[in-house]
């Protein structure tokens, strides 16, 4: 292992965080927990000069009209709620600890029961997904597939294989490293009768993305849980874990959007559906723009930039 490998283990995306987060959730005293969250998300909010611009600049689009200072004050709010959230997830992994959440747009949630519906959850990176991925399985009876990007470290991605195994049989996880291959496994997924988790906020590289209007602005969004929907007639769920407390979430289940060609082109059908999860989007995230974890700027289209 060379020098280079060895300082990658501590970036922000190193697996040595992972580890040391394993650690620390079985090991901090209870009465000290807070003060070390404090504590490690200013570390990390200090030091990682990228992420904390990013969040800023998300920020000013979120807020208009907020200055520059008070969005760097605003991001570390961002951090440390991210701290608040992993270790909630580390904390799950290792001892399986339970949380108590409440749900808004439950009729929304329990419609995702009904295994003769196609559905695909359309959600955020925000709040808990573990946590998110727990409250489904136990209030829904159906097999959930969640996308996930792979993670930036090759090692860190290995220590999130091994997590995953911690899961169960009703929670499967495929990581987008070959979009043609995944969005076969999807539709299949689907035909199965699987709900089908995707998250929608940011377009990834390599990723087909289409413009929507957010906070003012042409944003380029992904299209393919879109392009999934309309191909297998299944109905778009937004669904949100955000954090409410200290070991409680609220899970927020919007109306679900239809994605299907009745009239007019393919393209009227799409970017009407984009821009109805770019509404629902937009509303969510100015209600918790602590809780939106995108550290990297939005990608805002130059005439808007």
């Amino acid at each position: 292992m060379t020098l280079r490998d060895r300082l990658r283990r501590f970036h922000p995306h190193g697996v040595f965080w992972r580890h040391f987060l394993a650690w620390a959730v079985n090991n901090v005293p209870a009465p000290l927990e807070v003060a070390t969250m404090w504590l490690w998300s200013f570390f990390f909010f200090a030091l990682w000069g990228a992420g904390r611009r990013g969040v800023a600049r998300n920020l000013a689009y979120i807020l208009p009209g907020s200055s520059r200072i008070a969005n760097v004050l605003r991001a570390y709010r961002v951090f440390l709620n991210f701290a608040w959230t992993i270790a909630d997830s580390a904390r799950f992994h290792a001892s399986g600890i339970g949380f108590d959440w409440e749900i808004r747009g439950g009729e929304n949630l329990d419609a995702l029961s009904d295994p003769e519906r196609h559905a695909i959850v359309l959600t955020a990176h925000m709040g808990n997904y573990d946590i998110g991925s727990l409250i489904f399985t136990n209030r829904v009876a159906r097999t959930m597939s969640t996308v996930r990007a792979p993670e930036h470290d090759p090692e860190t991605h290995a220590f999130a294989l091994e997590q995953q195994k911690k899961y169960g049989e009703r929670l499967k996880v495929h990581y987008n490293v070959t979009p043609e291959t995944l969005a076969f496994d999807l539709v299949e997924a689907i035909g199965r009768g699987e709900v089908v988790a995707i998250q929608g906020d940011r377009a990834l590289p390599g990723v087909t993305a289409r413009p929507a209007p957010l906070f003012g602005a042409s944003v380029e969004l992904p299209a393919g849980p879109f392009a999934l929907a309309m191909a297998t007639r299944a109905e778009i769920f937004p669904l949100f874990i955000m954090r409410a407390g200290r070991r409680r979430y609220r899970v927020i289940a919007a109306e679900p959007i239809q994605c299907q060609r009745t009239q007019g082109s393919k393209e009227i059908a799409l970017a009407a559906a984009m821009s109805a999860w770019a509404a629902v989007l937009e509303t969510t995230i100015r209600e918790n723009w602590d809780q939106w974890f995108t550290f990297e700027a939005m990608k805002v289209r130059p005439e808007h930039a």
